[in-house]
């Protein structure tokens, strides 16, 4: 069996920042839809990832490796696996939480991009690259869960016209969401399965739409915060 060479999604939330000053670089929109048919560096450079990654498993199909990374019951399936949507991710620091800042306003770049494996239409996992010196490679692949969360809210709100979706994270509280914003009104926030663990809460509803205020998840977030002095 050839060695597994990846590393897992979860490490990459966990570490936060580590990719933060990596330029953004990857062009056009935070959250590109499929549909788009994008050709940025990061993405023409995740579909070459994700192909030689499928070569290196060319040989075990009817297989699958003990604590594989994406939803497969054969890693022979990965030939016919395509990209989906793709993001660029944000972060929101414990500093600029507890200084009472606005969320969506302080959301910054941190120059990494994910992007969701699908294979025959369904989602498997996650590809993230980061941008290097030698240009942007492959860093993770994983998240078999969360890229089903991301889906269920790019499936509730992504045919809505004027809609824009930007994704968040909040290391020090190890919590993630999806930042929905329909036209010139507040961005609503969509926590995903980290986020709700953190805040101890199911997806609570902002006038019945599944999605949170910006005002009452920084309330909440920085009780966490302030909760772990260690972060």
């Amino acid at each position: 069996m050839k060695n597994m060479r990846y590393i897992l999604l979860a490490a990459v939330l966990a570490g936060g920042t580590a990719f933060a000053q990596a330029p953004a670089g990857a062009g056009g929109a935070d959250f590109v839809m499929a549909t788009a048919s994008s050709s940025s560096p990061a993405r023409v450079a995740a579909m070459r990832g994700l192909h030689q990654f499928a070569a290196r498993f060319a040989g075990d199909a009817g297989r699958l490796p003990k604590g594989f990374p994406l939803d497969v019951r054969d890693v022979g399936q990965l030939r016919h696996a395509r990209l989906g949507w793709g993001f660029q991710v944000y972060d929101v620091s414990r500093a600029a939480l507890m200084s009472g800042a606005d969320m969506e306003a302080d959301a910054q770049p941190t120059g990494i991009w994910r992007y969701e494996v699908v294979l025959h239409g369904r989602p498997i996992g996650l590809l993230t690259m980061a941008r290097t010196n030698a240009g942007w490679s492959m860093v993770s692949l994983g998240g078999a869960k969360l890229v089903g969360d991301i889906q269920d809210v790019v499936g509730a709100y992504g045919k809505q016209a004027a809609t824009r979706f930007r994704y968040v994270r909040v290391p020090q509280a190890t919590a993630d969401f999806i930042q929905v914003k329909h036209g010139a009104a507040a961005a609503q926030y969509a926590p995903l399965q980290a986020a709700r663990s953190a805040l101890r809460m199911q997806a609570q509803a902002a006038s019945g739409s599944g999605l949170l205020d910006g005002s009452a998840l920084q309330s909440q977030l920085r009780k966490v915060l302030a909760r772990d002095t260690s972060n």
